[in-house]
């Protein structure tokens, strides 16, 4: 019986052990990327050449970056990747704004506000 005991403290302390490992192991950990859902109502162009068509992409900019190389995803797959450069804001944004250009029979995106986000991008000569 004092057998069984000693089994049974010792595979709850290991338990509890590896529980708080995975816990410290994730603990503190940022990603390094913020990311957020941009919708285009319009084909948008953006002066590398890069277009996107019309619909909603994910917009991920690497944090720690004043001149990023922001990446537009659909369906997980990268359709353009192009610089800007991260103005901070006063406040936090609150609507996505999308600042564009006609150019030709697209608008080229000038410059991103996200929704919730502290920062601005802009892109063009201004984000080079």
């Amino acid at each position: 019986m004092q057998l069984l005991e000693r089994k049974s403290f010792a595979g709850m302390v290991a338990a509890i052990l590896a529980t708080a490992c995975v816990g410290f192991a994730s603990w503190g950990h940022k990603s390094s990327v913020h990311g957020t859902d941009v919708t285009f109502v319009n084909t948008m162009k953006f002066q590398n050449g890069d277009t996107l068509a019309a619909g909603t992409y994910r917009m991920e900019v690497p944090d720690n970056s004043k001149t990023p190389a922001v990446t537009f995803s659909q369906d997980g797959k990268v359709m353009a990747t192009v610089k800007a450069k991260v103005v901070p804001e006063q406040e936090k944004n609150g609507d996505t704004e999308v600042d564009s250009v006609t150019e030709g029979s697209a608008q080229e995106v000038t410059a991103i506000r996200p929704s919730g986000w502290e920062e601005e991008l802009l892109f063009g000569p201004e984000g080079q």
